[in-house]
């Protein structure tokens, strides 16, 4: 059976200042990444989306881009730092609809200012991990899946249509898991 080490540091955000993400000393460092919102009531964080990168803070530009042009949902930041899903946009690419576009424009200009809280709210941890893509992306797929499957009492961030995607069979390997910080649903053993 092969361990693998996963150190989750952070949290990040994809703000500016000391803990920005693009300045991070892992910015240019392939892994799994995190995205969470602090809870109000004990400080902990709830999984809101898991993610694997070649380079992180390429990918989260990339991200950055599809959160500020609507094209991913946007939560209600007062609900979610509750532990409620709350949408306030579902995201363009759930409205696969000839209108989407058009509903999209209409809601552009009332959604900015919530979209930044919403922005403001995302903390990123991320754990390096050097390994090919293939077993990069099964993992990812693995930390999904278990919270997804046996955290159900703390995936209400997580929505049911995130991808998760592993390997047809499992490696008959252990993912060693720890955190800079509280994570809820993210046990410390996870077979992959």
């Amino acid at each position: 059976m092969t361990d693998i080490l996963l150190h989750f540091d952070g949290p990040f955000t994809f703000t500016e200042g000391s803990n920005s993400v693009y300045h991070a000393p892992m910015a240019n460092s392939a892994g799994v990444y995190l995205w969470t919102i602090r809870q109000e009531a004990d400080g902990s964080h709830l999984i809101h989306y898991v993610g694997e990168t070649l380079h992180l803070a390429k990918r989260h530009r990339e991200h950055l881009i599809h959160i500020l042009s609507l094209n991913y949902g946007i939560f209600d930041p007062d609900d979610a730092r509750r532990g409620t899903c709350t949408f306030l946009w579902k995201g363009l690419w759930r409205d696969r609809a000839a209108d989407g576009p058009a509903k999209l424009i209409a809601q552009y200009a009332g959604l900015a200012e919530v979209v930044v809280r919403y922005v403001n709210e995302i903390n990123i941890f991320f754990a390096e991990l050097k390994i090919e893509n293939i077993l990069r992306k099964h993992i990812e797929g693995c930390i999904g899946w278990n919270l997804r499957n046996n955290h159900t009492d703390c995936k209400q961030l997580y929505p049911d249509d995130n991808h998760v995607g592993t390997m047809k069979e499992k490696k008959n390997g252990r993912l060693l898991i720890t955190a800079s910080q509280t994570i809820q649903g993210l046990d410390p053993i996870i077979e992959y």
